[in-house]
């Protein structure tokens, strides 16, 4: 379609462009642990498990700026953020879309803040499921040399009327 076309043209570019020229591509496996925030469950329910595993798959390019001491980029991938309850289970995942920010506090070390949207789904046990698209918003680091760096971040999602707080740690690996 013409717009597909002029999209990858102007994409092309703005990539071939001096300050996009130096741009990094980067792939990030992490996993770690969720806290669902539980104040909108029913009181009575004080045995539901609000803890699980998270895991995400993410890849990202980032353009450095200011003598590599800064960057700023875009991310996005698939984020299981877990299975809460007793009985009665929901499974919530979703596919997540950041813009990320990273300063270079030493050599090696990063530090970076995110935000995004997650267009998520929650699937539950008796059959019913729920979804929708929100906000979120995360901090971290990465630290290493080369091309492999360890990361690690907390990111807090906001969905509807529950909000779902990820540790994470895990690794960044940068293609070029």
């Amino acid at each position: 379609t013409p717009l597909l076309a002029t999209t990858a043209i102007l994409g092309a570019i703005t990539l071939s462009t001096p300050v996009f020229a130096s741009h990094s591509v980067y792939g990030v496996l992490k996993g770690g642990w969720t806290d669902l925030d539980d104040r909108d469950i029913p009181s009575g329910a004080d045995t539901t498990d609000t803890t699980d595993h998270t895991f995400s798959l993410l890849g990202g390019v980032s353009f450095p700026l200011a003598r590599d001491t800064f960057s700023v980029g875009v991310e996005g991938g698939a984020v299981w953020l877990g299975d809460y309850g007793d009985g009665n289970e929901v499974d919530i995942s979703g596919i997540e879309a950041a813009a990320i920010g990273k300063a270079r506090i030493a050599t090696g070390t990063d530090l970076f803040l995110r935000a995004g949207a997650l267009r998520w789904d929650a699937e539950f046990d008796h059959g019913s499921d729920e979804d929708g698209t929100d906000g979120f918003w995360g901090a971290g680091f990465t630290y290493g040399l080369d091309n492999l760096k360890f990361r690690g971040s907390v990111d807090r999602y906001s969905l509807d009327d529950v909000d779902v707080e990820a540790y994470t740690l895990g690794l960044e690996y940068r293609f070029n």
